[in-house]
């Protein structure tokens, strides 16, 4: 499957690369360009983070008001989760559809042959091969985790000021893990894909927080 995608995807990447002039470019117009399409995902997965966020609240109340009654408190969070159709792994949709994305771009990449220059990461020869000197995996990985400090819901709205610093380590290492032999193109990919994920957070976060508060008084009226 993932070889069939990625002849489907090559010939239009490397228009865009005859479109641009450079590889590098290419891969970034590409990354923007299934960005763009998945756009409609990242809105679904803002919508769940107001209701992770809301249903988070209430348990919260719940477990406040249910104190020693363990199988009441657990009778009264599965009913909870019925009524507001809440699915915990709601937030993994958007994972799910990028990993095919993301093999077929990293099959792809790993076929673009020693010829594949680009002005911005001149100490490579091509950026199908790996980084010689790993400035980009490192650079990369630590952008990564520091992008994630960037969350949906806005920090004034969250018990803790800053994403812990566990979720840092953990992203920047898995990041660093996942580009380390990867090829250069697979770091440009990477940089681009996190600073829009980045970016369209920060768009989100003022839709976000009407939603909050719509829900949030909408649920205080019926309680």
């Amino acid at each position: 499957m993932i070889n069939q995608l990625m002849e489907w995807v090559k010939p239009f990447f490397i228009l865009l690369e005859h479109g641009v002039g450079d590889w590098g470019l290419a891969v970034i117009l590409f990354t923007v360009l299934v960005r763009l399409c998945l756009i409609p995902f990242s809105r679904r997965q803002s919508d769940f983070a107001v209701k992770q966020y809301l249903f988070s609240q209430q348990m919260a109340e719940l477990k406040e008001r249910m104190q020693g009654n363990q199988e009441k408190m657990a009778e009264e969070m599965a009913k909870m989760m019925q009524e507001k159709g809440f699915n915990p792994l709601g937030m993994l949709t958007t994972v799910v559809i990028q990993a095919p994305i993301f093999m077929t771009v990293y099959a792809l990449f790993r076929h673009l042959g020693p010829t594949a220059h680009s002005v911005l990461v001149p100490w490579v020869s091509s950026i199908g091969l790996p980084d010689p000197l790993m400035i980009l995996p490192i650079v990369v990985a630590i952008l990564s985790g520091l992008l994630s400090k960037i969350t949906l819901i806005p920090g004034d709205l969250t018990t803790s000021s800053s994403p812990s610093h566990f979720s840092f380590y953990l992203i920047t290492g898995v990041s660093l893990l996942i580009l380390w032999s990867a090829p250069v193109a697979i770091s440009l990919y990477y940089c681009t894909s996190s600073l829009w994920g980045a970016f369209e957070r920060i768009l989100w976060r003022k839709r976000v927080r009407k939603q909050i508060e719509q829900e949030g008084l909408q649920t205080s009226v019926s309680v």
